[in-house]
């Protein structure tokens, strides 16, 4: 019996018990009804789902080969959403192609907004590093929609068997059509992402998408407060990683290093946040682990916290 047909019947007995609905006739007969049921959203028992879940092949963590950031996270799954955010030139893209080279093996589909796939690839010759292997689309929508970008997963699964999908970025998809013309930029946001999760949840994908945050001091690593647009990006994600690269201010000029500190922020898994020093390495193109400066920044800061409290204190 479908779901339809279980809805009618129900509503049915409604009608027919009016304000007797809860006396004992009415039960029995609803009792029946729900006992021929055996759809798609029937109700089990928690250790039956577990006896499901102990009989599944164990699901397999993708790493990085990042050593710290792999023990922080625990890999990346299928059927999770992790953000990456930062400020513009910080590196948001370029970690996110180093990303698609260590998981090559997963035919790793890539949905370039901001920048094209050619020029992505023009800028990394140009730089003489290696050109990770990805797939993208040969031509973007006029208007990029989650519809739209469903569709290139669902291509990439078919043909290359994706498992990976890296969205750059959030700002370009477009649901403004229909429902949504008339809302506020933050509800359009929550719908998006909701769309995204529900994506990574149906065709059993990781889906990286990278995010803006607003407009903060670049003098500081940003937080959870400064994603853009609305809380709904990290109530869908997964895992929020955020990126800042060491800079300075000199004569009113931003002087960037190469030195990136990758911060998880929230990690739903397994409840761990923590930091990871990288350094990117010109010559390669690619991000080498370096926690040294980061260790020393750390202990920087707490030393300051634990001098403002004992000033407090006097």
């Amino acid at each position: 019996m479908s779901v339809t047909d279980i809805i009618k019947r129900i509503e049915a007995e409604r009608q027919n018990l009016g304000t007797e609905l809860y006396n004992t006739e009415g039960l029995l007969r609803l009792q029946e009804t729900m006992q021929s049921y055996d759809g798609e959203y029937k109700l089990i028992w928690s250790d039956d789902l577990l006896k499901e879940i102990q009989e599944r092949p164990k699901k397999e963590a993708y790493t990085t080969g990042v050593g710290k950031l792999d023990e922080i996270t625990g890999g990346f799954r299928d059927q999770q959403v992790i953000t990456i955010a930062a400020h513009s030139k910080h590196g948001k893209t370029a970690f996110g192609l180093f990303l698609l080279e260590c998981f090559k093996d997963l035919s790793p589909l890539m949905i370039p907004l901001e920048q094209s796939n050619e020029e992505l690839i023009e800028q990394r010759v140009e730089n003489g590093w290696s050109v990770p292997l990805f797939l993208s689309p040969k031509n973007l929508a006029a208007r990029v929609s989650t519809d739209w970008v469903e569709e290139r997963i669902v291509e990439g699964i078919a043909k290359y068997n994706t498992k990976l999908v890296l969205i750059d970025h959030l700002g370009y998809i477009n649901d403004m059509d229909g429902d949504y013309k008339r809302e506020n930029l933050a509800y359009r946001i929550e719908k998006v992402m909701q769309s995204i999760k529900n994506m990574a949840k149906k065709w059993n994908v990781v889906i990286v998408i990278l995010v803006h945050i607003v407009k903060s001091d670049e003098g500081r690593p940003p937080s959870l407060e400064d994603l853009k647009g609305s809380q709904s990006i990290l109530g869908e994600s997964d895992k929020v990683i955020m990126l800042w690269r060491k800079n300075t201010l000199k004569k009113k000029i931003r002087v960037y290093e190469s030195k990136t500190l990758l911060s998880v922020l929230a990690n739903r898994r397994n409840g761990r946040n923590g930091n990871v020093g990288l350094n990117f390495n010109t010559e390669t193109g690619r991000y080498d682990e370096d926690n040294s400066w980061v260790d020393s920044m750390e202990e920087m800061a707490r030393q300051s916290v634990e001098a403002d409290d004992m000033f407090d204190s006097i």
